[in-house]
């Protein structure tokens, strides 16, 4: 789980905020005054948003075939399944810092009153994970948005999707 936020939080910063941030620094060398430099400072925050939003929805138009906009209908079943990634990562961490691991000297070892739950919840994660990762590598295989295979690589780097 904290593989998946890592990538996700790299595949961000690579994808939007470094390639954007470049292309405002570039667009920073030709202004003159204090008002290109909020116009140029609010395209570029607009456009960080605008790669973000894209990123997120990124096989609404893949998988629509249509070039129409962001945060459509059809993205929304793709959009769920990203927010339960999410969802489940943080109610995994709930459950396991609502109570305290133990010692149990019978069994001797390690156990925490919400195993089971915690059990539950990871392997959903894996289930909705392992979705996610068929569906972009279905999109890339049909060539579509070449950023994604950045975060194929990032997030199956030992080939542990494509092992399962």
């Amino acid at each position: 789980m904290q593989h998946f936020v890592k990538v996700i939080q790299g595949y961000i910063a690579n994808q939007i905020l470094h390639v954007t941030w470049c292309e405002f620094g570039n667009k920073l060398s030709s202004v003159g005054n204090l008002e290109e430099i909020h116009r140029t400072h609010a395209e570029y925050l607009n456009k960080a948003i605008f790669r973000q939003a894209t990123i997120l929805t990124f096989t609404s138009n893949a998988c629509s075939g249509s070039g129409q906009g962001l945060l459509t209908e059809k993205a929304a079943p793709v959009m769920n399944i990203i927010h339960s990634i999410f969802s489940l990562i943080l109610k995994f961490r709930s459950q396991l810092i609502s109570q305290s691991w133990s010692f149990d000297a019978g069994k001797q070892m390690a156990v925490h009153p919400n195993f089971g739950l915690m059990q539950q919840s990871y392997n959903t994660f894996k289930y909705y994970s392992h979705f996610l990762f068929k569906v972009v590598t279905k999109l890339v295989n049909r060539g579509y948005q070449p950023h994604l295979e950045d975060f194929l690589l990032r997030i199956n780097f030992n080939n542990y999707y494509k092992d399962n």
